[in-house]
């Protein structure tokens, strides 16, 4: 299972263990899932046990560099009409070449900035924003006088009149191309859809050498 680096850690900023991380697969309404764990064959949701946690080698908790972590699971995922593979990003093809693309970005997080005002969704959401230059996004972020720089590594989508985004706890989630590739990981950003603030996301095609490695020493051990 593929996530953001700051998912896996904890207040204190260090990595949690596998039994403190729940993963659900296959589920759409979080109030419609028991906590037990169920039959894949029966129920279209179930829990999956968390071998090992894997953060990037190069990311530190609290920070944004490098925001990605991969999940070993302890049984094997078993596919159903919600729980389907997804294909990823590369650098060594098209996959990788996303500017000015559209995409979609899914979470169940907060429905708007103030959490005072809202809830965090019970149904997952989507939304369908676009993807900027990263040099596009480092001056929009500068017009309004918050100066990022967005490394090789991120990538930025959003909307740039703001009302469209990711928001607080979608953090981890998929930002996903209309042929089914994922290219961008929910890591970070100013608020939630505020104009000329897009999102900021791990870029997938700059770690699919690292995911495969990962992947395969799963399955050799």
């Amino acid at each position: 299972l593929l996530t953001a680096g700051h998912c896996i850690c904890s207040g204190t900023n260090k990595v949690l263990r596998p039994n403190q991380i729940r993963a659900v697969l296959g589920l759409y309404r979080i109030s419609e899932f028991s906590g037990n764990r169920i039959d894949p064959v029966v129920d279209p949701a179930y829990e999956v046990g968390i071998r090992t946690i894997v953060p990037h080698p190069g990311y530190n908790c609290g920070k944004p560099s490098n925001d990605i972590a991969l999940l070993e699971v302890t049984e094997r995922i078993y596919f159903t009409p919600t729980v389907r593979p997804i294909c990823l990003s590369s650098g060594s093809d098209a996959s990788a070449r996303v500017d000015g693309l559209t995409a979609t970005v899914a979470g169940w997080g907060w429905q708007q900035e103030n959490r005072n005002l809202g809830d965090k969704a019970d149904t997952l959401q989507r939304a369908v924003v676009d993807v900027f230059r990263n040099e596009e996004c480092e001056s929009m972020y500068r017009r309004g006088n918050r100066s990022r720089t967005i490394a090789r590594t991120q990538l930025c989508a959003g909307k740039s009149v703001g009302g469209v985004d990711a928001c607080w706890a979608d953090s981890g989630g998929p930002l996903v191309t209309s042929n089914n590739v994922l290219i961008g990981i929910v890591s970070t950003g100013i608020g939630c859809a505020r104009p000329g603030f897009p999102g900021i996301y791990t870029r997938v095609s700059e770690y699919a050498g690292w995911i495969v490695t990962v992947i395969e020493r799963f399955n050799a051990s």
